[in-house]
């Protein structure tokens, strides 16, 4: 079996590094954030993850770092102890191109909002992982995961959850606004890496109370965005609707939103059902559910509810939330709830 170190390795170099590129602008479009790294992504084409213990910590005034003795504390400990193990589900394989973009996606909201320096991420959700690996895999049972591979959903479950653990951390323990991080910088093929200190400071008007919110949102625009520029010239086009829509125009482009993902294999059916029509047929009052089956992330969206963690890795509904907002709606309430093979997704809009 490899070791964490040539695990972590190489999944930073085989999803996140390619396009890399050290001097672009952070002035990009959303589509240019989906097609490369972020800014500081390039922080993963190092081995971030393999010599995590090596690069010297800086002061940032925000949460310290995860260490293994938190990792490992009781209250870890006890945690695992209530979760529910990992459903054995039969589930399509995912295309890995679609798996790299909902990591990648998070990963660059994350940086995007700028509370955490970035370098002290790739090390908090290394111990994260370290910590949650073997109990995941124990409780899942021999010879299920394919360790490494985001196309293997029972890899994929164990992932997203250890990436949205680090992120509703690093989010919600003390974010700084003003903080330094270790860059790399651009050095000959032979030389040895070296990073700079660079002061990275927040939009002040992202406050604390604002962070988790904006991450849901830009997680849901850049996936969105992606599946528009992917499929907006063929037939499989996600419906435009605006905000004289009917409620049955709604669920029709909202299905058909699914019916991305579904092709992509996050799941094996999908479907969006209208629980309440608007007034009158329009869509404004419409109340609607949002039923994926065997999803690819059935066990970790009900373990980050355990956490009471916010966001949580529900790609479907932040996606579709982006789509009305961008429609002209307002998402009034929505939730989401787990069995043991479904997520099970509601909204209101007006």
């Amino acid at each position: 079996m490899p070791s964490y170190a040539m695990l972590l390795t190489a999944f930073a170099i085989t999803q996140y590094c390619n396009g890399l590129n050290l001097n672009q602008s952070s002035q990009r479009s959303r589509s240019q954030i989906m097609c490369d790294v972020s800014r500081r992504n390039a922080i993963l084409s190092i081995s971030t993850f393999g010599i995590a213990s090596t690069i010297s910590p800086i002061s940032s005034f925000a949460a310290p770092t995860m260490t293994v003795k938190e990792a490992e504390s009781p209250a870890a400990r006890f945690e695992r102890k209530k979760r529910k193990a990992p459903p054995k589900l039969l589930r399509p394989a995912l295309n890995l191109d679609f798996a790299v973009l909902l990591m990648r996606s998070s990963y660059n909201a994350i940086d995007e909002i700028d509370c955490v320096a970035m370098d002290q991420f790739q090390k908090d959700f290394f111990f994260i992982r370290q910590a949650e690996y073997l109990p995941y895999t124990d409780a899942l049972g021999p010879g299920l995961i394919k360790q490494g591979d985001l196309s293997d959903p029972y890899y994929f479950d164990f992932i997203s959850f250890a990436q949205y653990a680090t992120v509703y951390r690093d989010i919600t323990i003390d974010p700084p606004m003003v903080f330094e991080e270790e860059q790399p910088i651009t050095v000959g093929e032979e030389e040895k890496q070296q990073f700079i200190s660079k002061v990275i400071r927040r939009d002040p008007s992202l406050d604390n109370s604002l962070l988790a919110k904006r991450h849901d949102e830009l997680v849901g625009e850049m996936i969105l965005d992606k599946l528009v520029e992917t499929f907006g010239n063929t037939t499989s086009a996600i419906p435009v609707i605006d905000s004289k829509s009917t409620s049955g125009e709604v669920q029709v482009s909202l299905q058909q939103l699914v019916n991305l993902f579904l092709i992509n294999g996050f799941a094996f059916n999908g479907k969006v059902e209208i629980k309440k029509e608007g007034i009158g047929g329009g869509a404004s009052g419409t109340q609607l559910d949002i039923t994926l089956t065997s999803p690819a992330n059935i066990w970790s969206g009900r373990a980050l509810q355990l956490k009471k963690a916010f966001p949580t890795n529900d790609f479907v509904l932040k996606t579709a939330k982006v789509l009305l907002k961008r429609a002209g709606y307002v998402v009034t309430s929505s939730s989401v709830k787990y069995t043991s093979s479904e997520e099970m997704s509601s909204l209101s809009i007006r």
